[in-house]
């Protein structure tokens, strides 16, 4: 913790001393959390978007279960350990708050592009977040290819320099790809396609410019 709060006070003490930083971080944050919203709510509305269902070879192997609580509990305690981790580096929080939102915003344009629907055996991820934003009685569906939670968590990834919370994400993607496949949440090519996205944002917005 000591170490935590000394990193925070100094790159935030020195991010501060360049001239309009402070204006230019919370106008990128405010900016990125009005089209974050906007984006929620476009996929509110899309879920009644009629599309095509995929024939998925490998999800055939798995009888649907319910893993809505272990997919939320693993990719939120990602996103506040990762949240916690780059507050206290102002400089990359600017720009990887750009990558995220790139990220958020392709798959938008990919879920009109390519419209799916998901099995009709899915079972409906229920995300406590989303349900609040939203609203519980709109199940947010036909938001397919490609996946969220997948490409929020190779973000955090690649955009991580800690060892032990780079570890911990990268397992936390591979369990949540299988439980998203499984549940039949998403197809397979739903969850092998969010990695690429993610790297493309990370290698524009945020490769070679993070702090050490």
């Amino acid at each position: 913790m000591n170490l935590w709060y000394l990193t925070f006070r100094n790159n935030w003490s020195e991010a501060l001393q360049e001239k309009y930083f402070a204006l230019r971080f919370a106008a990128n944050a405010i900016f990125c959390a009005l089209l974050y919203m906007m984006m929620v709510h476009f996929l509110a509305w899309n879920r009644l978007t009629p599309g095509v269902i995929l024939n998925d070879p490998i999800q055939k192997f798995f009888i649907p279960r319910d893993f809505s609580t272990t997919i939320f509990s693993i990719t939120y305690s990602c996103a506040i350990l990762f949240i916690l981790y780059i507050i206290a580096r102002p400089r990359d929080f600017y720009n990887v708050a750009r990558a995220f939102l790139v990220v958020f915003l392709l798959r938008g344009v990919f879920i009109v592009l390519i419209p799916l629907v998901p099995p009709v055996d899915t079972i409906v991820l229920h995300d406590p977040f989303l349900d609040f934003l939203v609203g519980e009685n709109k199940d947010i569906l036909n938001d397919l290819f490609y996946s969220g939670h997948m490409a929020d968590l190779c973000i955090f990834f690649l955009c991580c320099r800690n060892l032990w919370l780079k570890a911990f994400t990268f397992l936390s993607a591979i369990a949540v790809a299988i439980m998203l496949v499984w549940q039949h949440v998403h197809y397979t090519a739903d969850v092998i396609g969010a990695p690429f996205f993610a790297y493309i944002c990370y290698a524009v917005f945020v490769k070679g410019k993070l702090q050490d």
